[in-house]
């Protein structure tokens, strides 16, 4: 009998075990390069802001990394609408199926979490979403491309051999399974493998899944059968990869960016000590101020006279003088606005996501312009999450089966992504009802646009409307007296 997989939501602690730890423990070869295992460290670094040149020069951020992924996860996810429903029937209407309903409100948990994490998951060029039974429900295990180990890709550059990193500490002792899900015909094999040991910087020992109560159930190695893929979904950001152009991982949102973000910190961290080093003090001699007594009985200046006037031996008869210099704060943002110009180009955002968008274009018609440029990123993005989540849906329909969590039955799935970036909702609703006047639309095609519905909701949701009309018809000419002529 077929084992449980998953009993808990996972704790994945990145780069907690080596790369090179688990090829000797498992002995295999990754195809990361090392190229692309350092740009993924270094985009942990920057999402995190803790860029390396942060710490080497003392400089200050504008933590444009995280708000770029930011951003980005907000228009992908901005009024995403989906439904999971039943074969729609001979006549139309949706078909009733306890399965789809089952999907349908276990994937809520997966959509409730979905913007925060796809956050991250573009920060790491990619995320994997592996759905797991326990307790009759379906969780969410979410690990971004940083913290996976990718053995091997099929010929369409999907995942068919990854491991999964775990961790549970009990005292001193830290636990790491090792998860790995292997692609072999229809079916995917998952084995388990735990080690044992006391420094975070070392994998251990191995020993057995008993050991660890929360794996005790585990079985080493199972195999599931017809599941048509591997039993996860996986998203990756949609744009090319320019660090390892023959790998098939994905690259993070601002990965063509990063010196450029770099410069943004530098000027920034400039357009800072401008400010800190023209602040209005005053220089007078040592014995016009009025010290006062501290705690421990030495002589201090009060913080405010600490901060605008400055003890200094002049060496002249006069008392004071104002040091005021012109600060040059002009060049200095016209600099790091150009520099952010190129940040936005770079990570495929409109001008004025991060500038100002005023002061790039004076209408609305350029404004809508340079609005396709997101547009477009946003779209592909939302092309990549929505084959992730199907994918996630599927495997949630196989354990659906493997475990009797719901009744078998088939069901539909649809996704509905806004495209408000470009126009308003109450823009596009008005261009489409002009398009149903003309002719050139439908009301059903409005509905599964508006509403998110599928062929067959939209149908049975017009024919109900129209039932309902004609009922009000006919109660308003019962009202109406009769006259014999």
């Amino acid at each position: 009998m077929f084992s449980k997989l998953l009993t808990l939501i996972r704790t994945v602690i990145h780069k907690l075990i080596p790369y090179k730890t688990i090829e000797s423990v498992e002995q295999i070869e990754s195809p990361l390069s090392s190229e692309m295992a350092t740009a993924l460290d270094l985009w942990y670094d920057m999402y995190r802001n803790k860029s390396p040149w942060l710490a080497e020069s003392g400089m200050k951020s504008l933590e444009l990394a995280p708000f770029v992924c930011s951003e980005i996860a907000r228009q992908v996810c901005l009024e995403m609408k989906w439904s999971i429903t039943g074969k729609a029937t001979k006549d139309g209407e949706p078909g009733k199926s306890p399965r789809a309903e089952y999907l349908a409100k276990e994937f809520e948990k997966c959509v409730a979490m979905l913007r925060e994490k796809l956050e991250q998951g573009c920060a790491a060029g990619g995320m994997i979403i592996k759905p797991y039974p326990k307790n009759g429900h379906i969780y969410f295990d979410w690990t971004m491309d940083w913290s996976m180990y990718p053995i091997a890709f099929d010929d369409d550059g999907m995942l068919s051999d990854v491991i999964f990193r775990d961790t549970y500490t009990i005292g001193r002792n830290i636990f790491s399974r090792l998860e790995r899900h292997t692609v072999e015909g229809s079916n995917v094999k998952i084995s388990h493998r735990v080690f044992k040991s006391g420094n975070r910087d070392s994998i251990g020992t191995e020993v057995s899944l008993s050991e660890v109560p929360i794996w005790a159930e585990l079985k080493p190695e199972a195999t599931v059968t017809a599941t048509d893929g591997q039993l996860f979904g996986w998203y990756r950001v949609a744009q090319a990869n320019n660090v390892d152009v023959d790998s098939p991982m994905g690259a993070s949102v601002f990965a063509k960016a990063c010196g450029a973000i770099h410069d943004a910190d530098e000027q920034y961290s400039r357009l800072m000590w401008e400010f800190k080093g023209s602040e209005l003090a005053i220089d007078v001699d040592p014995t016009v101020l009025r010290p006062k007594k501290g705690k421990d009985g030495k002589e201090e200046m009060p913080k405010l006279d600490q901060r605008l006037f400055r003890a200094v031996d002049r060496g002249t008869d006069d008392s004071y003088d104002v040091f005021s210099p012109t600060i040059r704060d002009a060049s200095l943002i016209n600099g790091l606005v150009q520099i952010l110009y190129r940040v936005e180009d770079l990570c495929g955002l409109a001008r004025g996501t991060i500038t100002e968008a005023q002061s790039v274009a004076k209408t609305a018609t350029e404004l809508n312009i340079l609005k396709n440029r997101s547009y477009s990123t946003i779209a592909d993005n939302q092309q990549k999450l929505e084959t992730c989540l199907r994918d996630v849906i599927r495997a949630m329909d196989k354990y659906a089966t493997l475990y009797k969590l719901a009744p078998e039955g088939e069901y539909e799935v649809s996704f509905e992504w806004d495209d408000s970036i470009i126009n308003d909702t109450a823009t596009q609703l008005g261009e489409r009802l002009t398009l149903l006047n003309a002719g050139v639309s439908s009301r059903q095609e409005i509905r599964e646009w508006y509403y998110g519905e599928t062929p067959a909701q939209a149908k049975a949701a017009i024919l109900a409307a129209d039932k309902e009309k004609l009922d009000q018809m006919a109660g308003m000419e019962a009202l109406i007296p009769k006259v014999t002529p």
